[in-house]
């Protein structure tokens, strides 16, 4: 078994990367990538751990992008350390600190007394909007995280703060540059009819777009299914991940909206050659 799209307390998962391969090795999984939102930070403990439990783990990371549409991009195989990568996630830190602050000087104009340490405290990695939820749940603001984003700092809520992101060409170049393998996260998550996603996975080929992740816990057959069309159309990658959050998503599980990728493995053998042949080009590049 594998599942490729993952999160950890290096961003807004609820149990740490060790756990994560460890739960992985006792439900009997072969690979693993550690996905976290803007960060390779728990990149590192996960490898380690793959090690000891006798699971491979893909290093990895899941991008926001786009300005007008927000695309999120998973890139796979990139050492935390490359210099491409150091440089992005840096400021892409700094933009989700920026978004944080916006949003809690929104809470506090409303009468709301949560502070940006407590947010900080909580979050341990890479801090983003479920963080915010959290301490608004514990404050006793809202009953939960999902009553949170509804009326405070959810799209279009009363605090809302947008956060400055790359464009998505901008991403896929430097997932490359860095010897990376770029994936398109979720496609059928994002708003567009089949004319304008196919548009869009065109365009972005030309930007160096390798894969699409066909498979997903949101994916309904019909969107496994275009999918799949496309990557054959456009000579592209196919991968499958649950996006597991831990405790947060109780109905998300490690594996789950993968049953029906019947050639999981064959899907995941051509990924992991894209990213050795993506490694051996950077080791070689001037």
């Amino acid at each position: 078994m594998l599942d490729l799209h993952i999160h950890t307390t290096a961003s807004d998962g609820t149990l740490a990367p060790e756990q994560v391969v460890r739960l992985g090795a006792q439900r009997g999984f072969s690979l693993l990538a550690v996905t976290d939102h803007d960060t390779m930070d728990g990149v590192p403990e996960a490898l380690a751990a793959g090690a000891r439990a006798g699971v491979r783990v893909l290093p990895g990371v899941e991008i926001s992008s786009g300005v007008a549409l927000e695309v999120h991009l998973l890139g796979y195989g990139m050492s935390p350390d490359h210099p491409v990568m150091r440089e992005m996630l840096e400021d892409m830190r700094r933009a989700r600190v920026e978004r944080m602050v916006r949003i809690i000087e929104n809470l506090q104009g409303m009468g709301i007394p949560i502070e940006v340490g407590e947010v900080e405290a909580l979050a341990g990695g890479a801090i983003g909007r479920p963080h915010i939820a959290r301490v608004l749940v514990q404050h006793g603001v809202v009953p939960d995280v999902r009553t949170a984003f509804r009326e405070y700092i959810g799209l279009g809520a009363r605090a809302y703060a947008e956060r400055r992101k790359m464009t998505s060409e901008a991403v896929i170049r430097n997932i490359r540059a860095a010897g990376g393998v770029p994936v398109l996260a979720h496609g059928g998550l994002l708003k567009l009819s089949e004319t304008e996603l196919e548009q869009w996975i065109h365009a972005m080929c030309g930007a160096g777009l390798m894969g699409l992740e066909c498979y997903h816990n949101a994916h309904t057959p019909a969107t496994e299914a275009f999918l799949r069309r496309m990557a054959r159309r456009y000579g592209l990658l196919v991968t499958g991940g649950s996006d597991f959050h831990g405790a947060t998503r109780p109905d998300v599980d490690l594996g789950t909206g993968l049953a029906r990728w019947e050639d999981a493995q064959d899907c995941a053998a051509r990924l992991c050659e894209a990213v050795e042949a993506a490694q051996k080009a950077q080791a070689v590049s001037p």
